[in-house]
């Protein structure tokens, strides 16, 4: 028995800004990491850590608590999600050292992981439209703005505070606690709830971890989309964890603002194609988001070798463009593929997969920046990046044209 579509946009809306302070909290800590360097006198491959702490708690929440959404409905699980990233943004802003700070991460990757799931799938339920479903492209484009508004406003905010350390962290609680409130007065009555009672409910409620895949004539595609996002999160991931570190060897411009402006445009850009490009068949899109990763991983690698600060901008740019259209294609795939009774744990997987590309390469970089230099290592990375993207661009014939609807 599936319900009503809803009348009002207003739960629409508070689901969607959950979804944008979600993922805020995600990225903003990226432009604080010298702070963080020059106070406790960490290496590259401490920063790297932190960084990556927060990534194992994103896949903690997929695949461990991806199924929740299934099970219980979007609006509770944004409710604990948010209680979480509170109680990890405050613990944030009291960190008195490296242990703190690493715990702080983990919360909020798990919070995060949380959000990410249950709000796409809570787009979907309580979308009011008909015949036109615009929620996963508003999901995939709000993700990416909240992912670029992060480090900006953390960047700002921290290079006008006094206490650089705190005061970001300030900002965004703030809004956060508003949101929280606002999804208080949410009705958990959404279409794809009611779906749910009637199929994921009459499961019993695991914990623990799997992988939740689709038929088999709809799993290479499932694949090559994933591993596209795995490595479109490993491009931002890198510039996310060291980019403040060597842009300052780049760029003459310094100070959190500069680095937080620059992850920013990545992520502004990957969340403004997205519209224009929301007609593409995401086999198309997944074409094209390769080759703009590839072009802007060798334009990368160039920028640090020669020291030219435009190739850079350049990079940033096509690099964001990419990011965009892989993650909206991936995310129109899988919900083509997806049935009520499913979305959650499948969307799980795919993020699961995607999110492993913000992890083990990322590792390795900051282990070989302490060996041989940030700019060598992330020229090593460039050209890794530059033949696995070759690699998937060979390989993007497996999607097909037209998924099946689940």
């Amino acid at each position: 028995m599936v319900a009503a579509r809803p009348v009002s946009w207003l739960p629409f809306r508070v689901i969607a800004l959950s979804l944008v302070m979600g993922t805020m909290g995600a990225t903003m800590a990226s432009p604080l990491f010298p702070f963080y360097a020059d106070l406790w006198g960490l290496a590259a491959s401490s920063i790297t850590i932190v960084f990556v702490s927060y990534m194992i708690g994103v896949m903690a929440a997929f695949l461990f608590l991806g199924r929740l959404t299934d099970r219980l409905g979007p609006v509770p699980v944004l409710r604990a999600a948010l209680l979480l990233i509170l109680g990890g943004l405050s613990l944030s802003a009291t960190a008195g050292g490296l242990g703190s700070l690493i715990a702080a991460r983990f919360a909020i990757g798990i919070a995060s992981g949380m959000v990410t799931t249950s709000a796409t799938v809570g787009l979907v339920a309580f979308e009011p439209l008909g015949t036109v479903r615009r929620a996963p492209l508003i999901a995939s484009m709000t993700t990416m703005a909240g992912f670029g508004l992060g480090p900006l406003v953390a960047g700002v905010a921290a290079q006008l505070a006094a206490s650089p350390l705190v005061t970001p962290y300030l900002v965004v609680l703030a809004p956060t606690a508003l949101v929280f409130g606002g999804l208080l007065a949410v009705r958990t009555a959404g279409r794809g709830e009611t779906a749910a009672a009637g199929g994921a409910r009459a499961v019993r409620l695991s914990l623990m971890p799997r992988l939740v895949l689709p038929d088999r004539e709809a799993l290479p595609g499932f694949l090559v989309a994933s591993f596209a996002v795995f490595t479109a999160y490993g491009l931002f991931s890198l510039l996310a964890s060291l980019a403040p570190t060597f842009l300052k060897d780049l760029l003459p411009w310094h100070g959190p603002a500069v680095s937080g402006v620059a992850l920013a445009m990545v992520l502004f850009c990957s969340a403004g194609v997205q519209f224009p490009a929301r007609r593409l068949e995401p086999k198309t899109g997944l074409r094209m988001a390769l080759s703009l990763m590839g072009l802007g991983v060798i334009l990368l690698g160039l920028s640090l070798g020669l020291h030219i600060a435009p190739l850079f901008f350049a990079a940033d740019l096509s690099i964001g463009l990419g990011h965009g259209l892989a993650f909206m294609s991936g995310i129109a795939i899988v919900d083509r593929i997806a049935g009520e009774h499913n979305r959650g744990g499948l969307l799980s997987s795919f993020l699961s997969i995607g999110y492993l590309g913000t992890i083990a390469p990322i590792l390795a970089v900051g282990f070989l920046s302490d060996a041989v230099g940030v700019s060598n290592a992330v020229i090593a990375f460039c050209a890794v990046s530059t033949l696995s993207t070759g690699l998937l661009l060979s390989t993007a014939r497996l999607v097909p044209v037209h998924a099946r609807a689940g």
